[in-house]
């Protein structure tokens, strides 16, 4: 019995690969045969899809989670795009461009398919129906498919220090989502919901691991009075560069003040402590005159970097 099985076995692959290369060789011929598919791989040539992925993700770990629970998936994204706009313009510029051409392609792919076409059947050896079929699925695999629908997916995690409470969120975004997404944070001003989002991611970036590594280095005083925890005073983590003026939670733009000293400085820029290397290291431009962010901006003679500000400081500068 266990004989007749594997006879019966073997004679099912021999079946099988007698098809298989049957299949392959009437598939070659077909290639070179049908004037369909000629038409569409020469066709295919001519059309010049931008190339990009089906998707984008963001990841991003909180080890406080006060931080974890305020911020959104939707926040991140949002501050994934404000700080790649040049980026994510190209994204969606390349995907509308995609979408324009896939009609156009679409089009001229449907009026080569519903050609009618004399064929010699008898020269492949094959029937009229399996040409047909096998025609319309060598066809269908040399259509090309741009991406015209790009995805955004943040991925959200929270641990705490002994790794008792384990947290995850996230959230998936279309083409639509990331779009309406780009053109509110691009604005010169943003709304006030905009900003509170962005806001909220950027002191999120301040973890407790990096408060502590801030704190240490300024040996827990405030970098302006000197006044300590010793003494009574309440440390905080003080943005140099404002968040409200493009300011990144980035050690070289963080630094211990007392409570005191933080209220009293507000959004304030001080040019003692903002260097050409941090402005660098930050890919920000301030404005000399009212100290708004500097935007790229393109108008009738060219791009030229405007003041945020704007209308109220009408600051300009040369690319």
């Amino acid at each position: 019995m266990p004989e007749i099985l594997i006879i019966v076995a073997i004679l099912f692959v021999l079946v099988f690969l007698v098809f298989f290369i049957r299949g392959s060789i009437v598939n070659l011929k077909l290639m070179e045969h049908s004037k369909k598919i000629e038409q569409i791989i020469s066709m295919n040539k001519s059309f010049d899809f931008n190339p990009l992925p089906k998707s984008l993700s963001i990841s991003r770990y909180y080890d406080n989670k006060s931080s974890f629970n305020k911020i959104e998936p939707g926040y991140l994204m949002s501050s994934e795009i404000r700080n790649n706009l040049e980026e994510f313009s190209k994204y969606i510029l390349q995907v509308k461009e995609n979408r324009e051409n896939k009609q156009i392609y679409i089009k001229k792919v449907q009026e080569i398919i519903s050609q009618q076409i004399d064929i010699d059947y008898k020269e492949l050896k094959i029937s009229r129906n399996e040409y047909i079929n096998r025609e319309k699925k060598l066809l269908s695999n040399l259509i090309l498919n741009p991406v015209i629908n790009l995805k955004l997916c943040v991925f959200m995690s929270y641990s705490s220090p002994k790794g008792q409470v384990n947290l995850s969120k996230s959230d998936c975004f279309t083409f639509d989502d990331i779009v309406a997404s780009f053109e509110s944070v691009s604005r010169t001003y943003l709304d006030k919901n905009t900003y509170s989002k962005l806001a909220s991611v950027e002191r999120g970036e301040v973890s407790d691991s990096l408060r502590y590594d801030v704190l240490n280095r300024d040996n827990f005083k405030c970098v302006i009075c000197g006044a300590s925890s010793h003494e009574g005073a309440r440390l905080h983590v003080d943005h140099i560069i404002p968040i409200s003026k493009g300011g990144k939670s980035i050690p070289s733009n963080l630094r211990t003040l007392c409570e005191r000293c933080n209220v009293g400085k507000s959004d304030k820029i001080e040019d003692l402590y903002v260097d050409e290397q941090l402005l660098k290291n930050q890919k920000i431009l301030l404005c000399p005159k009212c100290g708004g962010e500097l935007i790229r901006r393109h108008g009738k003679n060219g791009d030229f970097y405007g003041c945020s500000n704007f209308p109220k400081c009408k600051y300009t500068q040369n690319v």
